[in-house]
């Protein structure tokens, strides 16, 4: 979730489309009881890999517009513990967490449930966290990581 303040600059890495290659390793936990681990294993390539670019990106904005290598890279190594947090580490904890626990629950309380039901609920129930991991995790993130980054430029 990026609201960007009203007049600020058009950012590729957070208003476009591109945002979205933040969320694949979330997808990769929701299917994970589905998919073979590697193909889990390459969702968190590509949300590190946008993670990574938006960090870099950053960090050559900064220094292009004539900011001290100092300011570059707060700047720069706050965009990238951001993402590292809000995109990548918290988000595919709780959707993980969310299908490991509805496996659990349906296996223990209820051992008689379909075969599609035990296959499936589990990644149906992580892909139903997805959309307001964003309203949850964000806001807290974003204070702490602003914080970091005025006492790093202080």
């Amino acid at each position: 979730m990026h609201d960007a303040p009203p007049g600020a600059p058009y950012d590729w890495w957070r208003d476009s489309n591109a945002r979205y290659l933040g969320y694949v390793n979330e997808l990769g936990e929701a299917y994970r009881p589905l998919i073979p681990i590697q193909a889990v294993w390459g969702s968190y390539v590509i949300a590190i890999g946008y993670a990574a670019g938006d960090s870099i990106d950053k960090t050559r904005n900064e220094l292009t517009n004539g900011s001290s290598t100092k300011k570059a890279f707060a700047v720069g190594g706050c965009a990238a513990l951001w993402q590292l947090l809000a995109s990548v580490t918290l988000p595919a904890f709780f959707v993980n967490k969310q299908v490991a626990s509805t496996s659990f629950l349906i296996k223990k309380y209820r051992p008689q449930a379909s075969p599609s039901m035990v296959k499936f609920a589990p990644t149906l129930s992580g892909l139903a966290v997805i959309p307001f991991l964003p309203y949850v995790l964000d806001p807290p993130i974003t204070f702490a990581v602003d914080k970091l980054e005025s006492v790093l430029l202080a």
